[in-house]
């Protein structure tokens, strides 16, 4: 937990607590990690489908960037 909680807050920091900023940064890598996947499926299967994994992997990135949130209040609180 506290590899999340510092990795969050890293971002914030980053952000310099704009979570705007803080949630694009969190899009962009979910974007990354899915054209990585596609890129392996295709790789190994020939074609890119759906599976499982998609929606845990969007349902992680929705609940870490809502940490991002947080954590971009608590660098803002902390000014």
């Amino acid at each position: 937990m506290n590899l999340i909680h510092e990795s969050a807050m890293t971002v914030a920091s980053a952000a310099q607590g704009n979570p705007v900023i803080a949630t694009i940064v969190v899009i962009m890598f979910v974007l990354g990690i899915q054209m990585l996947e596609a890129t392996v499926e295709q790789l190994i299967w020939g074609k890119r489908f759906e599976h499982w994994l998609d929606v845990v992997i969007i349902s992680g990135s929705i609940a870490y960037a809502a940490y991002v949130v947080y954590a971009c209040a608590l660098f803002n609180s902390d000014r």
